[in-house]
């Protein structure tokens, strides 16, 4: 079943609303630190061979929809479940592939049923409102957390719209941008917060962050 899915970013609203940390700083100004996402698409299910979301099939079925270069891409179950939670052998998953899981690569014969989104910048300046800053946690323990329901549980819920369209993450000492750090990041999206782990790191620590979220203005 074709799901029709567009892109979120942002609406041309009022700025006071949702004011950001600087007068008049739009995602223009960092364009390649602003990570921001499609809808989610759901062209295919693993009644056949297996599910197959290809970037190709996925652009000609929602035109306009993608951007050309994707920065990166993100699945899920249709029960929300990370493709790692799943623990499922992926054949493909790639911004230029798009996702594959394959029956015949799963000790069950059988995938589950993904959903794909795409990471893509800015693609116009458009009047965005940001958050504040938000440091909530440090990389202390099993690393830097500063995901949108831990946020809002510490915040009052009314400094973050319902359905941030933008995040951007930097360093909370020298206000470096998280994709020039060298870290790998667990999470990185606008509806789910930042998510640097640990354990995933190099160095075996992640550096402390700070996060802001893109919103649209209310009139």
């Amino acid at each position: 079943m074709i799901k029709q899915l567009s892109l979120v970013f942002a609406a041309v609203l009022l700025l006071a609303a949702f004011p950001g940390p600087s007068e008049g700083e739009t995602p223009c100004d960092n364009v390649l630190n602003v990570r921001g996402w499609t809808q989610w698409f759901d062209i295919d299910n693993p009644s056949g061979t297996g599910d197959w979301e290809l970037l190709t099939d996925l652009r000609s079925e929602n035109p306009g929809k993608i951007c050309d270069n994707p920065t990166d891409i993100e699945a899920v179950t249709l029960s929300g479940q990370s493709v790692a939670e799943a623990g499922e052998k992926i054949y493909k998953y790639d911004t230029t592939s798009g996702f594959v899981c394959r029956n015949e690569d799963q000790l069950d014969r059988r995938c589950n049923d993904y959903k794909v989104r795409f990471s893509c910048p800015p693609d116009v300046c458009k009047e965005v409102c940001w958050t504040k800053w938000y440091n909530r946690d440090n990389p202390s323990g099993k690393g830097d957390w500063e995901t949108l329901n831990s946020i809002r549980k510490k915040k009052s819920k009314k400094q973050i719209c319902p359905e941030p369209i933008y995040i951007e993450a930097v360093t909370a000492d020298g206000d470096i941008p998280a994709i020039n750090t060298g870290d790998n990041f667990y999470h990185y999206s606008p509806t789910i917060g930042f998510v640097c782990r640990n354990q995933d790191q190099t160095s075996g620590s992640c550096k402390d962050y700070k996060v802001r979220f893109g919103c649209p203005c209310c009139l």
